[in-house]
């Protein structure tokens, strides 16, 4: 999409809809099957995720396209956890029913794949508003279905909503389980692309498409090939 075509709208529809992060691109995968067992996880996950995602993609738009990738890396874990360590504490501090819940996944967000692979793929080539914009539309893709997931489990893993008994539900442990959040995924998946087949089907070669870090087209790419590069250079 070039810069002069994009809008926010038009980059919700292919970045948050047909090309959803987690049903389509399947990033950043494992705090949605794993912590998305109510909603408040997902919201916290989705709090998290938000701000670690327009951080990220506005600071490489704007300072690091000229950095190496490897050094790249580093500073999105930097931001990571300049967001992810005060929620932690307050969670901590005045909910620690949905610390404990999260687990280690809200720690692991200090470094969530999809914030590495779309500044890589997106921000460092972009500018700040089009980063913006794609931080926008990632995000809503994304904490839709952690939502989404978290409703579902919750009202059918464990027969409440927002703590609040549901009558006439009997929970489903097991949706509570990693493989039940796999399985709603799947569902979720499923219907998403039978959408996509009816009622646009000339964008269905568009979730055939993924984001991928081809590492031959930057040679600045790793830490071993520039310190082999400075060897050869003192040599």
């Amino acid at each position: 999409m070039s810069q002069q075509k994009a809008s926010l709208k038009k980059m919700i529809r292919l970045g948050g809809f047909i090309r959803n992060p987690v049903l389509v691109q399947v990033i950043g995968i494992c705090p949605v099957a794993a912590a998305a067992t109510s909603v408040l996880n997902a919201l916290a996950l989705s709090v998290v995720f938000s701000l670690s995602l327009i951080l990220c993609e506005v600071f490489a738009s704007l300072f690091l396209k000229k950095v190496p990738r490897w050094v790249r890396m580093g500073i999105y874990s930097v931001i990571g956890i300049i967001v992810v360590f005060p929620v932690m504490y307050v969670f901590e501090k005045y909910s620690f029913a949905t610390f404990s819940s999260l687990g280690i996944y809200l720690p692991l967000m200090v470094m969530s794949s999809l914030n590495c692979v779309h500044c890589e793929k997106y921000a460092v080539k972009h500018s700040v508003k089009l980063s913006f914009f794609d931080a926008i539309a990632s995000l809503l893709g994304y904490c839709s279905i952690l939502l989404a997931v978290g409703l579902i489990r919750e009202v059918l893993g464990s027969g409440k909503i927002l703590g609040i008994d549901i009558p006439f539900i009997d929970g489903l442990s097991g949706l509570l389980m990693p493989f039940g959040g796999l399985f709603v995924i799947g569902i979720l998946s499923a219907a998403h692309k039978a959408q996509i087949i009816k009622r646009q089907p000339s964008k269905l070669h568009e979730i055939e498409s993924r984001f991928t870090l081809d590492e031959s087209d930057d040679k600045e790419a790793t830490l071993t090939y520039a310190i082999r590069n400075r060897f050869k250079k003192n040599s």
